[in-house]
C-alpha cells in the first residue's frame, strides 16, 4: 500500500510548508483568516520542535503535540470558553479523512508497524489506569491492536488516527500534569514511538490542511490575536 504514500519530502519539510503556506495566503489576499490564523501557529511550533536536540525527547513531544493542537481547538460560544479537547480534535481528524483520504491511507499503512506498537501499549490506554491493578487491564488496554488491520482493510482511517491520537494525548497529560519523571527511564520507549508518530504525521497534517483546507470552513479560533 506503499504507493498511495505520494507526497514529495521535500514539500514536507518545515521551510517549504512555510513558503506554500504564504504562496496560498497571498492568492487569496489573506482573507481566510480562521484558517491563516491557525496553520501560522502551527508551522511556528514545528519550526522549534525541530531547534530539539535529541536528548530533550519531552520537549519535542510536546511541540510537536501543539503543532497539531493549533490547527484543532475551537472555541465553545455555548459555555464562551475553549471546547473540550477530544470533541474538538475528533471533528477535526474526521476532517482531515475527508480532506485526503488516499493521503492519510497511505500513511497509516506505510507505517502500520508504528502504529500497532502504540496501541498495543497497556500505558498509553486509559483503559489500563482506570484499573490497572485487574490482571486483564492489559488486555483491556490493547484491545484497538487487534483490530487494527480490519480498520486499515476497511479503509476507516478516522477510526484508527482517533485512537493512537487519544494515545498520544494520555502521554502529553502524563507530561503535562507531572505525572511521569523529566528524563525517567519508564516511559522511553513509549515516548520514543510517540515522538516517531508526530514526526511522521505532523508535516502530513499541515500540508492537508494547507492544500485542501484554505477556506471559511473552520470553528471560532481560541483566543485570536487581539489589536
Amino acid at each position: 500500500m506503499t504507493d498511495q504514500d505520494n507526497s514529495p519530502a521535500a514539500a514536507l519539510e518545515a521551510t517549504a510548508l512555510k513558503a506554500r503556506f504564504k504562496q496560498r495566503s497571498v492568492e487569496t489576499n489573506n482573507v481566510y483568516q480562521n484558517w491563516q490564523i491557525r496553520v501560522h501557529r502551527s508551522l511556528s511550533w514545528l519550526k522549534r520542535a525541530g531547534e530539539f536536540s535529541v536528548d530533550q525527547p519531552e520537549a519535542k513531544f510536546l511541540y510537536l503535540w501543539i503543532a497539531v493542537n493549533s490547527l484543532y481547538s475551537r472555541w465553545n460560544a455555548g459555555k464562551n470558553a475553549p471546547d473540550y479537547d477530544s470533541a474538538a480534535r475528533d471533528d477535526f481528524l474526521r476532517k482531515v479523512c475527508r480532506l485526503d483520504s488516499k493521503l492519510i491511507g497511505g500513511k497509516l499503512h506505510k507505517h502500520r508497524g508504528l502504529v500497532k506498537k502504540i496501541l498495543a501499549d497497556p500505558y498509553l490506554s486509559e483503559v489500563f489506569w482506570r484499573e490497572p491493578d485487574n490482571p486483564k487491564a492489559k488486555g483491556w488496554a490493547a484491545a484497538d491492536e487487534n483490530y487494527l488491520d480490519v480498520n486499515l482493510k476497511n479503509q476507516d482511517y478516522f477510526k484508527v488516527l482517533k485512537q493512537t491520537m487519544q494515545r498520544l494525548f494520555v502521554l502529553r497529560g502524563q507530561i503535562v500534569h507531572g505525572a511521569s519523571t523529566g528524563g525517567g527511564r519508564l516511559n522511553r520507549t513509549s515516548l520514543r514511538w510517540c515522538m516517531q508518530l508526530l514526526e511522521l504525521c505532523v508535516p502530513v497534517i499541515q500540508h492537508m490542511v494547507i492544500e485542501h483546507g484554505r477556506d471559511d470552513d473552520w470553528p471560532e479560533l481560541c483566543y485570536p490575536p487581539q489589536k
